[in-house]
């Protein structure tokens, strides 16, 4: 080993060459990294902004060309696609008589007047509605849309702007009886959405295809009163499916509440709430004509303690009666069931459970549930409400029937803090 390293010797010559070459390399090349950023800058600030400037120019020069010799979608179409400026093109586009392209960019640029007003040029009915729905204005959009034949559009604007009886026209005149009938319903104008659904099942019958369609109009006729009507059809749909939900049952006792004497044209709160819960906006609307049905006949000497949804008779108008039958326990109130003399604020009890029940479907979970906890849509105001009224101390509960349309009025504009006690709250 001794004599291989004697015949390889190392200058101190060759060190220093190679360590002046790897200084050399760390120095030079940030140096070439620095000169091609330098250049690249230089590039770009003088040369390529020159030959951007001079394409643009010549863009703009050929543009004019075309719109001085009257080529204005020519010169729209540079302006849109090479210069990008949209405005400009735009306005060419219309003074071209493209006015599709013209609506497509001034709806990009957010002028939803002028988008419309170009795409109605264009005939394309359907876009400027849509642009006047994403605007806000709903009447134009149906408007539009109606002018373009789409009634079934016309109806889910005038539905979605809440204009229901517009809505049901339009619905009517599509041909779509049965949403028009559905709609009605959801409004609580049952008399109207029966007659919708008579008109949507005419020449039909009781068929496993139509079988659920005649279950909700019998419903709908039994809670306008023509009771009669709905037990007829209830009848047919036994011959078709016995088993078919409650229809054995409905049938029955609409029968029974013939026999029990309830006015023809009436039909009890019970036909109501048997298939379920309401809608919230018409279950309080329902609640509220029964509250002002008591005080009514509170000043003509009702009696206390008779409440129920057997007692309680509707027409198709929902006008309020009372019928002057003994109460179900469930919807007594506590005091009462002990033995006390029921009073007004008994009764607010007995309206309180069926509250509960109509926006819940049933009496299940009643005082140890929220009606929020088991129904959608509820707002926490009604349900602060219902609790009140179903304090099982008396005193905690309501004063008066009066005192219930203060806190309604109240609570559901927000004005009130339901922390408030005093008689209000228990």
């Amino acid at each position: 080993m001794g004599s291989e390293a004697a015949s390889n010797p190392v200058f101190p010559e060759q060190t220093a060459t190679k360590g002046l070459y790897a200084i050399s390399l760390i120095v030079i090349i940030p140096l070439l990294i620095a000169l091609f950023f330098l250049v690249r800058f230089f590039y770009r600030h003088t040369v390529a902004k020159k030959l951007k400037t001079t394409v643009i120019e010549d863009y703009k020069r050929e543009a004019d060309d075309y719109e001085k010799a009257g080529k204005f979608v020519s010169a729209a179409s540079i302006y849109d696609t090479k210069l990008k400026d949209y405005r400009k093109a735009a306005a060419l586009y219309e003074k071209g008589g493209d006015y599709k392209q013209a609506a497509m960019l001034y709806d990009y640029l957010g002028m939803t007047d002028k988008a419309k007003e170009m795409y109605e040029k264009a005939g394309d009915l359907e876009d400027a509605a849509e642009v006047a729905m994403l605007d806000g204005d709903f009447d134009e959009a149906a408007e539009l849309y109606d002018k373009a034949g789409k009634k079934k559009d016309v109806a889910k604007v005038m539905q979605q702007a809440g204009k229901t009886i517009y809505a049901v026209k339009a619905y009517r005149e599509a041909g779509e009886y049965k949403k028009a009938a559905l709609l009605l319903q959801e409004e609580g104008m049952l008399k109207e959405a029966a007659d919708m659904f008579q008109i949507f099942l005419y020449e039909k019958k009781p068929e496993s295809s139509t079988i659920g369609d005649f279950y909700t109009y019998a419903l709908l006729l039994e809670r306008t009163g023509e009771t009669q009507k709905a037990a007829d059809i209830l009848k047919e749909m036994e011959k078709v499916n016995p088993a078919f939900r409650d229809v054995k049952d409905r049938l029955a006792s609409l029968l029974q509440s013939q026999q029990e004497g309830v006015p023809e044209g009436k039909v009890t709160l019970r036909s109501f709430i048997k298939s379920g819960k309401l809608e919230p906006r018409y279950g309080l609307k329902l609640w509220i004509q029964i509250l002002r049905g008591l005080q009514r006949d509170y000043k003509v000497g009702w009696h206390f303690g008779l409440l129920s949804p057997d007692n309680i008779v509707i027409d198709a108008r929902n006008t309020i009666s009372f019928l002057k039958r003994s109460q179900t326990s469930v919807y007594a109130s506590p005091e009462t069931l002990k033995g006390d003399r029921p009073d007004e604020r008994s009764d607010i009890y007995s309206a309180g459970v069926i509250l509960y029940e109509m926006l819940t479907g049933s009496l299940e979970g009643l005082g140890s549930v929220r009606i929020t906890d088991v129904a959608e849509d509820v707002p926490e105001w009604l349900d602060e409400i219902a609790i009140r009224c179903l304090r099982k101390v008396k005193e905690d509960r309501y004063r008066s029937i009066q005192d219930i349309f203060s806190d309604l009025k109240a609570l559901s504009e927000g004005k009130k803090d339901t922390n408030q006690s005093g008689g209000r709250r228990g």
